[in-house]
């Protein structure tokens, strides 16, 4: 009886450390995915701030914001590419030698990348052009939303777990 109870106690320590290492796994893998998750949202905002960047030079020099090409909807979006393999919206920086090299998002499909859109003065009952740049949205959930908005529309709630900036003529 004591060998039955020795042999049992065994395996069951066995499956309790096979339960353990599998949960640890388990663990692991997740905790490395949401690492990666992070990672591509930290090259989203850099990303962003660097065609923010790149826009203010481009108006500093042209004293107005690129044009947008519009994907039909009147947005260009870094997931859709021009016939010299370039998003739309960026070709005008990268040919001025604003960007050196294209800027999209690190996964850059129909759910995650950016939009840009230059607007003419009294739309949305803003005074000036201006423009609006976003991501469309994060892996992870976003605390801080950006700004973009004029009197009469606010262009974060289009983008709930992205980012929007806005730039005036």
């Amino acid at each position: 009886m004591f060998e039955i109870n020795n042999i049992t106690s065994r395996r069951m320590i066995k499956i309790v450390a096979l339960i353990f290492v599998g949960c640890a796994i388990v663990l692991l893998f997740t905790t490395f995915d949401m690492i990666k998750s992070r990672i591509r949202d930290a090259e989203r905002r850099s990303g962003i701030k660097n065609l923010a960047k790149a826009l203010e030079l481009y108006h500093d020099k042209y004293d107005n914001y690129p044009d947008s090409a519009d994907d039909g909807q009147g947005w260009d979006l870094s997931s859709n590419y021009d016939s010299n393999g370039e998003p739309d919206f960026l070709t005008a920086l990268k040919t001025e030698g604003f960007i050196n090299r294209t800027i999209g998002d690190p996964v850059n499909d129909i759910f995650y990348y950016y939009r840009y859109r230059k607007y003419k003065a009294g739309e949305f009952g803003c005074q000036n052009s201006f423009y609006i740049l976003q991501i469309a949205n994060f892996e992870l959930p976003a605390k801080d939303n950006g700004v973009g908005e004029c009197p009469d529309f606010n262009w974060v709630q289009t983008t709930l777990n992205g980012y929007t900036m806005q730039g005036f003529d």
